[in-house]
């Protein structure tokens, strides 16, 4: 990916993962603690892990969390999911799921 291979390129530049900590906002504990630290998502997402999941760090960047549950997700699935159960599933045959209410392709439902 072009974002990591140009992070990368910066001297010193290490992957590191470490726990969340929501106490007065986003934060990281690695081998130092990250307060607010840059997220890197794609444009128009947004995020605020979870207290106590697996981030990963690359330099003082949160690169995503480790073990999201992937369920029953085929390869080239895609879910949004909130702690409160929220979820969107983008299913390979063309079906949108939300919150298991099923949206055909084309529009029906």
């Amino acid at each position: 990916m072009w974002l990591t291979g140009k992070l990368g390129e910066q001297k010193g530049l290490r992957l590191t993962s470490g726990p969340v900590e929501n106490g007065t906002g986003f934060a990281v504990c690695t081998d130092s603690r990250h307060e607010s630290p840059g997220q890197l998502f794609p444009y128009g997402f947004a995020s605020s892990p979870e207290e106590g999941r697996e981030a990963v760090m690359l330099g003082g960047y949160c690169a995503g969390l480790a073990n999201a549950p992937a369920g029953d997700l085929e390869a080239g699935e895609v879910r949004l999911y909130s702690a409160g159960g929220a979820e969107i599933l983008l299913r390979n045959n063309g079906q949108v799921v939300i919150n298991g209410q099923v949206f055909e392709p084309g529009g029906g439902a």
